[in-house]
């Protein structure tokens, strides 16, 4: 078997060869696949927490998910419920315009692309689960968003319908309450606008 755990200081899975051998069962098989990549994987080429699976957009059928499982038992990385590769982000979300993904990785047959950074901080507002909170307020921070209107107006032209104490819940999360206190003094009128 062998060993995709190549990892970096911080803890980062090197996925590539995963791929390079999804790319080669895809040859074979002469079947083009373009995956849209979000979620942990896309912290991931971001800098931030690692993760164990790739959550993408990907039209599947029974012939790629037997393709996905043997690459995934070749390196070990399926799960007893879950496959290394899978789409099931696609329930909960709808595939993101073209114009928010960039490709990351390009094969004879594999084309892997990830979301944009803010839309996946839109994508993780919208679930709002506890880990994606997390997230969004690490994004944050590591990128110094403190324009809460600008974000949000930016994820508004991006057509996500996103909560403003979600929002405000998330950047107390990334700059302190503090912060939080005094961006409610100074935008009490604005803010009020949204409830």
């Amino acid at each position: 078997m062998k060993s995709l755990f190549q990892v970096s200081d911080n803890g980062q899975i090197d996925f590539v060869p995963v791929f390079e051998m999804l790319n080669a069962e895809l040859s074979k098989m002469n079947k083009p696949l373009e995956l849209v990549c979000a979620g942990g994987y896309v912290m991931q080429l971001n800098g931030y927490r690692a993760t164990a699976d790739v959550d993408a957009f990907y039209k599947s059928d029974d012939e790629l998910e037997k393709v996905i499982r043997k690459v995934g038992d070749e390196f070990d990385v399926n799960k007893d419920d879950e496959l290394w590769l899978n789409n099931s982000i696609s329930n909960m979300n709808p595939t993101p315009p073209s114009a928010y993904c960039k490709s990351v990785h390009q094969f004879s047959h594999l084309d892997v692309k990830a979301v944009d950074i803010i839309y996946l901080i839109g994508m993780k507002l919208t679930s709002a689960r506890e880990q994606d909170l997390k997230d969004t307020a690490d994004i944050l921070k590591h990128n110094n968003i403190e324009q809460l209107f600008e974000l949000l107006s930016k994820l508004v032209d991006m057509k996500f319908e996103i909560d403003i104490s979600v929002l405000l819940d998330t950047f107390g999360r990334a700059y302190g309450i503090d912060w939080l206190e005094a961006f409610y003094r100074n935008n009490e009128a604005e803010i009020s606008k949204y409830y």
